[in-house]
């Protein structure tokens, strides 16, 4: 055995990985899979987020449900997108952004390109800042509007500084956020249930669930960057779908057990994070143990992420097709609470408290995945691609994790200040970090793809089907892009 493990093979650029044996599934049954599984309910977490509470529901009272659609059609794929970039995590124990820094031309391309493209797409605290109009909000009792805006951004600093409190506690930072989202995505479920339960016609709720699958609709004249933003957020979306193979790293699924996780500043013990993965000798053995762990990835992104996406957009959206009339457009400030107004109709005071809550904390939780998304990302390209990195903090990740989450803090009191100089309302700033995650899923998905069947032993490669669909990914992500570059900057309408 000891020889086996100082086999090493090359994964194209970038130093070769070690053979080691892949670890033992545990069995099949519900608590043992209960134990294992929970990435997606991070990656969930996140997604019951803008995409859910404002921009499905924004797209829908606009258009009608028949543009959910869209929707369905992107949650399908980053399901598909999310089985097979943890494929790679699973056999290499490396997250996706380093498989993809292995590809031609290198690192050198790839790195810089990678970075700067996920600061473009969540280093934004835009959730925060939406979620501080819910805060300002309850002050106030009115919705804020832009003469309210200093009271927003210090609502919104705030929250924010929070949210790096609540990632730094835990023994390791996926499990500590993975308990809070799980907490997080069962209250917004069930409060939503209840208040459908309460406020929607069965009739609406039909109705909304067709238009799931009117496929093709395109209202003429409609607002391309909402429509983009609605295909680049439906479900995930962007990085955050990306991150879900860093998930499975730092969970142990798979040759994730055989590389290390990034542990909290706050009780979190020292761990040594490889910076180059280990994959498995391809035996007998080794592939029966693989199937199990491909049945629990199932279970956990089919079984978590695809189900609760369509509940996560459904629910939101139903709601506000019921309370709000048809054609009428999201406020640009008050989208925390946008359907306050509605509620407090129904049940008064009460109504508009929950609709403030609701708003709020879904908000919320979409910054607090995002916050630990972005840092976890650049740490881990950092990581890999820099030796001198690797000696500095003598092997000691946290350090990295740390120095890369104040420069977050720093980023994101200068994108607040930045926002305020230039009046940027938060529904604007959503719309754009959603349109950029277009571009993320396109360029990770031909990646994917490439290295799915071109990189991974034929044994455990990506099957043609799912390359055909990641394909088809590839030119719908890549479309709305288009098209949403084109509205903003050429003032180009359907």
């Amino acid at each position: 055995m000891g020889n086996r493990v100082s086999e090493r093979i090359s994964l194209g650029h970038g130093p070769p990985v070690e053979i080691d044996e892949l670890p033992h599934p545990p069995p099949l049954k519900l608590a043992s899979v209960m134990r294992i599984v929970g990435p997606s309910a991070i990656v969930l977490g996140v997604a019951i987020g803008s995409g859910e509470w404002l921009i499905g529901p924004s797209n829908a009272v606009l258009y009608g449900p028949y543009i959910l659609w869209i929707a369905t059609v992107s949650i399908l794929l980053q399901t598909i997108l999310n089985l097979e970039m943890v494929r790679y995590t699973m056999y290499t124990g490396e997250p996706i952004f380093n498989g993809i820094l292995r590809l031609w031309p290198g690192p050198r391309f790839w790195g810089p390109l990678l970075v700067v493209l996920s600061i473009l797409e969540r280093a934004w605290p835009a959730w925060a800042f939406a979620a501080a109009t819910g805060v300002v909000a309850a002050v106030l009792g009115k919705i804020p509007g832009a003469g309210e805006a200093l009271y927003v951004m210090v609502a919104g600093v705030v929250l924010a500084l929070i949210i790096v409190g609540i990632v730094s506690v835990g023994g390791v930072v996926e499990r500590a956020l993975e308990i809070v989202q799980w907490i997080m995505v069962f209250l917004i479920i069930a409060t939503l249930t209840v208040l459908c339960v309460f406020a929607v016609p069965v009739t609406v709720a039909a109705e909304t669930l067709k238009g799931f699958f009117s496929f093709g609709y395109l209202p003429k004249g409609a607002t391309i960057v909402l429509l983009g933003a609605l295909a680049g957020y439906a479900g995930a979306g962007g990085l955050n779908n990306t991150t879900i193979s860093n998930y499975y790293r730092d969970k142990g699924i798979g040759m994730g057990a055989k590389v290390g996780a990034i542990p909290s500043l706050v009780r979190g013990k020292k761990i040594t994070v490889s910076p180059t993965g280990k994959v498995f000798r391809i035996d007998s053995e080794n592939l029966k143990r693989w199937k199990r762990w491909r049945t629990i990835a199932w279970i956990d992104i089919v079984g978590i992420f695809t189900n609760g996406a369509f509940i996560g957009m459904y629910l939101p959206t139903m709601l506000a097709v019921a309370l709000i009339p048809l054609g009428t457009s999201l406020p640009a400030w008050g989208i925390a609470a946008y359907q306050g107004e509605y509620f407090s109709k129904l049940w008064g005071p009460a109504g508009w408290g929950i609709a403030l809550l609701v708003g709020t904390w879904i908000l919320f939780s979409t910054q607090l995945g995002s916050t630990d998304m972005i840092t976890r990302t650049l740490v881990d390209l950092i990581w890999q691609a820099s030796d001198r990195v690797r000696k500095w903090a003598k092997g000691d990740v946290r350090k990295l994790y740390y120095t890369v989450l104040t420069f977050i803090i720093i980023w994101i009191l200068f994108a607040f200040s930045l926002n305020y100089i230039f009046g940027v309302v938060p529904f604007a700033w959503i719309l754009m970090v959603a349109n950029i995650s277009n571009i993320v899923l396109a360029l990770t998905a031909a990646a994917t793809i490439y290295i799915g069947r071109k990189v991974l032993p034929k044994e455990i490669r990506t099957p043609t089907w799912s390359a055909v669909v990641l394909a088809i990914g590839v030119a719908f992500w890549i479309t709305f892009a288009v098209l949403a570059t084109l509205a903003t900057f050429f003032g180009v309408k359907l």
